[in-house]
């Protein structure tokens, strides 16, 4: 497996490592969508440091934006972050996933680990309509 879940009170990181095959990431994403923990997570940092991402390509960030705007339904309350020093990898991040057609989470990228905590840290809590009302069921 080219990825470890690190299952933390607010969220999940998901460290990668070596090259990363494109069906081995979107099984990440599944994986963390598919657990009753999901919910109630309010970041996900995909942490690719020590990995290759060149078999993610524009493709794969389509389908992973078309995934995150149907988990963005079940939990609008969270944040993406991506860690890579890989500039083009973080600029298909950025053409893809914060494009005006397929944003739906607030996606940011980092070039180490405590940058996209900070920015993490950084942000206001999201308060959704949903979260507020109650209509959430917990």
């Amino acid at each position: 497996m080219a990825y470890e879940l690190v299952w933390e009170p607010d969220g999940v990181l998901k460290r990668f490592s070596g090259t990363v095959p494109a069906d081995e990431f979107l099984r990440s994403v599944k994986q963390v969508q598919g657990d009753p923990r999901f919910d109630d997570m309010r970041y996900i940092i995909s942490d690719f440091s020590d990995a290759f991402a060149d078999k993610i390509t524009e493709d794969v960030l389509t389908e992973l934006s078309a995934m995150h705007y149907g988990a963005y339904a079940s939990n609008p309350n969270s944040r993406i972050a991506f860690v890579t020093t890989d500039q083009a990898f973080a600029e298909r991040i950025r053409r893809i996933l914060l494009s005006p057609d397929m944003v739906s989470y607030q996606v940011e990228v980092s070039s180490t680990l405590s940058e996209a905590r900070d920015w993490l840290d950084s942000q206001p809590q999201l308060h959704l309509l949903s979260d507020v009302m109650g209509f959430r069921i917990r």
